[in-house]
């Protein structure tokens, strides 16, 4: 009898201590996350589809009611998990794909575009020992052959989360961050733990020109059960991760900054019909060099594989404050 009370203390001080708050994952163990500075929304995350093509949220990139095209110059740093300006390698971005919504009134150009993907190609393929993470691309689940389950376990990738109960400014917890953070998150239902997202999805969307419904398909509602964090701004590009795909991403509008609370997010699939048209064009882009399996994928988040480590690099650069070096991109 007092084992099984011991046992049972044990288990619950591990939940209470682990949860589902966001934490650092084993170095190298998410090859696949990019970010770069935006224009439009601060800074963005990205998923690499191979060695030389970058997945984003659209917003990231374009001004949704834009007639012109932006032609300003971006870098990608790849290679590192570190969010620091002298970590990684920075890629200058040669050509962006959007979809083509030029034909389409400013309204519904708006809504589109603002639960849209974009693709970024990259100047060169960066070597493996020129770097701290290899890049490696994830497999990306365009087709909707699978449909997750309510109440299944995925995860999200970033920089940014916020904490329930927190406060934007001034800030009590940690929102934007130089190390990478994983959050394991449900699918659940919508109309239950989105409804009061969907209503400011909708009203960011009546600012940008467009007053039709909004389509319900083509996205998810994931929420952390015990209500401790949740993917925020500054995460635009930040992948769903589930059985070991990348199946949506964060590309709500200006909606999403004023739902920080530390509950739902509402996550736009790959798969959607409005995309269907534009992933049949840029597929032939993917390149996932290794699939790997959804439990080996979860555990390479916590184990580290290496019998060493050292890594005094991201303390060393804390201590610096200003250079006068220039930085170029590859």
């Amino acid at each position: 009898m007092n084992k099984l009370k011991i046992l049972f203390l044990i288990g619950a001080c591990f939940l209470q201590c682990k949860g589902r708050e966001p934490f650092k994952p084993t170095p190298g163990s998410v090859p696949f996350m990019v970010h770069f500075a935006s224009r439009y929304r601060g800074i963005c995350a990205g998923v690499l589809v191979s060695r030389v093509a970058v997945m984003t949220a659209a917003v990231c990139v374009t001004n949704p009611r834009a007639d012109i095209k932006d032609h300003r110059p971006i870098n990608v740093v790849v290679g590192t998990s570190y969010r620091h300006p002298r970590r990684g390698i920075r890629v200058q971005v040669t050509r962006l794909l959007i979809p083509n919504l030029a034909k389409l009134d400013l309204g519904n150009r708006g809504y589109l575009m603002s639960k849209s993907t974009a693709i970024m190609l990259l100047k060169r393929k960066i070597p493996d020992v020129l770097t701290e993470v290899p890049l490696r691309p994830i497999e990306i689940d365009w087709k909707g052959e699978d449909e997750l389950n309510l109440q299944e376990e995925c995860f999200m990738v970033g920089w940014h989360f916020f904490f329930k109960g927190d406060k934007i400014y001034p800030v009590d917890k940690y929102l934007l961050q130089r190390n990478i953070r994983v959050q394991f998150l449900n699918i659940v239902k919508k109309n239950l733990w989105c409804e009061a997202l969907t209503i400011k999805f909708q009203k960011a969307l009546t600012n940008l020109g467009f007053h039709g419904l909004i389509d319900q398909d083509g996205r998810v509602c994931v929420r952390d059960p015990d209500r401790t964090a949740q993917p925020c701004h500054g995460m635009y590009g930040s992948p769903l991760v589930c059985r070991g795909k990348g199946y949506g991403m964060l590309m709500a509008p200006d909606g999403q900054w004023s739902n920080c609370t530390g509950f739902s997010n509402l996550i736009h699939l790959f798969s959607g019909a409005y995309l269907r048209s534009f992933m049949h064009c840029v597929n032939v882009l993917f390149d996932a060099e290794i699939k790997t399996p959804w439990e080996t994928m979860k555990k390479s988040l916590y184990v580290d594989s290496k019998t060493e480590t050292y890594d005094y690099v991201p303390e060393f650069y804390d201590t610096i404050t200003s250079t006068e070096e220039s930085e170029e991109a590859i």
